[in-house]
């Protein structure tokens, strides 16, 4: 039966992990997740981004598990959080839509988002068929 220190006896054992090593293990086994999604970080200020949008998710949850256990989490409460939080990705998605058109690129929103460029223009379009003055 052999030892399982027999490695460290003779002086082969590895040397310890690298706090980079154990992050980036770390990071491969989260992407490997089903309700992870991987953000490419182009920009310097993406990383930002990322980090408020994981805080956000956290703290959007722990208010979903909370509400009603706690005193200060009413119903109205937490709504209130969530339509902010929906308000928010809207005006990101309209900010990506203008972007795009100064940019002369053409926007596709993210799946669950619609063009709101197109909503506008939409909206524009009644008034200028008449014709009428």
């Amino acid at each position: 039966m052999a030892d399982k220190n027999t490695k460290a006896d003779k002086g082969n054992s590895a040397p310890p992990a690298s706090k980079k090593i154990d992050w980036q293990a770390r990071k491969l086994e989260n992407a490997k997740r089903d309700d992870t999604s991987v953000v490419f970080c182009r920009a310097r200020d993406t990383g930002d981004f990322i980090n408020i949008l994981n805080s956000n998710d956290n703290l959007v949850y722990q208010m979903r598990m909370n509400m009603g256990r706690r005193e200060s989490l009413t119903f109205e409460v937490v709504k209130s959080y969530i339509d902010r939080s929906r308000r928010i990705k809207e005006e990101l998605n309209l900010m990506n839509a203008e972007m795009c058109q100064l940019l002369d690129y053409t926007y596709k929103p993210p799946r669950g988002f619609d063009h709101p460029l197109k909503k506008q223009e939409k909206q524009a379009v009644p008034g200028a068929e008449t014709g009428k003055k």
